[in-house]
This record gives C-alpha cells, structure tokens and sequence, in this order.
C-alpha cells in the first residue's frame, strides 16, 4: 500500500508540474501577429510605389512584376488577419491593377486604380491596434526589419557581385520607399526630443541604404556589395533597439 501511495505521489507530480511551467510560462505577445501584418503590409505597399515609379518612367515592362508580386505573392500571408477584422478582401483590386497596368500603363484609369489601392492598404493598417501603430520603438523596429528584408531582396538580385536581375534591386529600392515614408509619418507624431534624436539617427542609416539603390535603372555594377548593404541592415537594427 505504502508503495502504491507513493507511485500515485509521483504521478500526480509529474502530471502537476508541466502544469505549473505552463502557467509560468508568460502569454505570446499579442501584438505578434498585428506587427507581422504591418510589416508584410509595408512590403505590399512598397511593391506598389516602386512599380508606380517604374510606370512614370515609362518602364512598363520593369514595373508589371511590382504590380503582381503583391496578389500572387503576399496576399495570402495576409488574408487571414484580414479575414479574422472583418475586412473586405482587396486581392481582386490588386488583380484589377495588374491587369490595367499591362493592358494601358499610361492611362488615367491605372492612374486611378493604383491611388485607389494605395488608401485601401492605409485603410487595412488601422486594422492593427492604435497602440501599436503609435510605438515608436515598435514600429521603428518593423522599419529595421523591412531594411533587412531590402538587403535580401538586392542579394537576390546579384550573381558574381553584378546586378543580374533588376526585379529584386526595385524589390530593394521600394522597400526603403515605404520605409522612409513610415519614418516621415513616425517625425510628424514624435516630435519630442528623445524621439527625433532616434529617428534622426535611424534616417542617417537608411540614407546609407537608399544610396546604394538610389539609381531607377541601374549599371550592372552595384554601388556597394552585399556584404555592405547587410551592415546597413544591421545598424539599422542596433538603432532600432537602443
């Protein structure tokens, strides 16, 4: 009998214990899932503003895959966040855009369609609590991430240290677009000292990267090399931490 109390002790034990871990264990951010959302959402949007000035350059042909990545590659990595707010799926608007932009790249029609997106995607941002769109240090973070993010694609875009496709280098360049645009949105909320004093030091770092992208259409050498640009992304990084 004694023995059998004490096998029941130590099963009761080891059932209670993953238990109490369990209770210990702190709650996943909420904010985890809002933060990826905005951060793939800046992708879409930066996809958007690189093929828009790609059309207005009159390079149709450079600007199309700009207008389908967002549809074909990001939508779906977004739609349940979408789904779970109750917000109208936009993907056929993103198709409608595509499709104008190969058919009449010029046309105020494809014009319309694209500003039409544009606030459609600014409009799904408010999806995310206001709290979080309102951090500094958070969405200085999604910034510095999204820098990173720039630094993959340009590696993607080279072979042997040359630009060997030019997709990935706009990938890059129209990331740092949405970036600065987020930034200049962040100066216009923070206009305490502390917080300027951090956005300044984070616009020096992203000046470094939007110079090596700075040129729309590119000589196959590249400005700096990847190596290069990854250490842009990581102070980038340092900055978004301190």
């Amino acid at each position: 009998m004694r023995r059998f109390i004490a096998l029941l002790g130590l099963f009761l034990l080891a059932f209670a214990m993953p238990q109490a871990m369990a209770a210990d264990k702190p709650p996943a951010n909420p904010n985890d899932e809002a933060t990826d959302f905005l951060f793939r959402l800046g992708m879409m949007e930066g996809h958007l503003l690189i093929g828009h000035e790609l059309l207005q350059a009159h390079r149709p042909a450079l600007a199309l895959p700009h207008f389908g990545h967002p549809v074909h590659e990001i939508y779906d990595d977004i739609s349940s966040y979408l789904e779970k707010n109750k917000f109208p799926r936009f993907d056929k608007q993103l198709a409608g855009l595509e499709a104008a932009a190969a058919a009449a790249p010029d046309s105020a029609d494809t014009e319309k369609r694209y500003q039409a997106i544009i606030v459609t995607i600014h409009k799904a941002r408010d999806l995310t609590p206001a709290s979080l769109r309102a951090s500094l240090p958070d969405m200085i973070q999604i910034c510095s991430d999204t820098i990173d993010a720039a630094s993959g694609e340009f590696g993607e875009g080279l072979e042997q240290g040359r630009i060997a496709s030019v997709v990935e280098y706009h990938d890059s360049r129209g990331y740092l677009e949405y970036v600065s645009d987020e930034i200049g949105r962040l100066s216009a909320s923070h206009a305490d000292p502390a917080s300027q004093s951090l956005l300044d030091r984070f616009k020096t770092v992203l000046a470094k990267a939007q110079w090596i992208v700075e040129p729309l259409l590119p000589d196959p050498t590249p400005r700096a090399s990847l190596d290069a640009y990854r250490a842009i992304a990581a102070e980038a990084a340092t900055v978004a931490k301190r």
